[in-house]
């Protein structure tokens, strides 16, 4: 669970995103890193440096060849969470996760329109702070249900994540504040569903 802000700015960068990706699997040298991601040597042993400092990945082993030392590397954890307490603007120093978070929330609600539900200019801030509310409350269950493990599990990730998920919509199905806001969002999409039907049936020629 990433708490600190300047080490969740890490893992903006799309490089480092792939390096712990591939970390996670299996323990790999800075060579090994960089054919997987078509990058160089250089710019892969840079990345890793502020990755190893932050405590992300760590130096698994090493490997002498004549006079050649390789290094081999591994990820701390398998998943990294980034916590909602960043984009909730919670911890000092976080106030551009903040900024960032906002813009991907406005980006969400405009796109409503592309799965049917028709939401004009004038409501996508309405719709950004719900999805927000949204994105707040099940960020704060799901580490919730990271925090209540009590020992390893030994899942593959697939099978992690969704008992993980399920755990989470448990929780989140306890919240009474969250239950209504589902049932205004619900609500609010169905009629959003139900004016574009009935704009397509006016618009609909009927031939004799």
């Amino acid at each position: 669970m990433i708490k600190d802000p300047q080490v969740a700015k890490l893992l903006a960068d799309p490089i480092r995103r792939g390096i712990l990706h591939n970390l996670r699997h299996q323990e790999l040298s800075p060579f090994q890193l960089a054919k997987a991601l078509g990058k160089n040597v250089s710019s892969i042993s840079y990345h890793l440096h502020p990755l190893e400092k932050a405590g992300l990945i760590e130096l698994s082993k090493t490997r002498v060849t004549g006079n050649l030392v390789k290094k081999f590397y591994r990820a701390t954890a398998r998943t990294f969470v980034i916590s909602y307490t960043l984009s909730e603007g919670l911890v000092p120093g976080s106030e551009e996760i903040v900024k960032q978070s906002k813009e991907v929330y406005l980006r969400a609600a405009s796109s409503l329109d592309a799965f049917g539900h028709r939401v004009t200019d004038e409501e996508i801030e309405k719709w950004a702070e719900m999805i927000d509310r949204y994105s707040s409350m099940r960020g704060a269950a799901y580490e919730e249900v990271i925090a209540s493990q009590k020992k390893p599990t030994h899942l593959e990730r697939p099978a992690l994540q969704l008992l993980l998920g399920l755990l989470t919509q448990v929780r989140l199905y306890r919240n009474p504040e969250y239950v209504e806001m589902m049932r205004r969002v619900s609500r609010e999409l169905s009629e959003r569903g139900a004016e574009k039907a009935v704009v397509r049936g006016k618009n609909r020629r009927v031939s004799v």
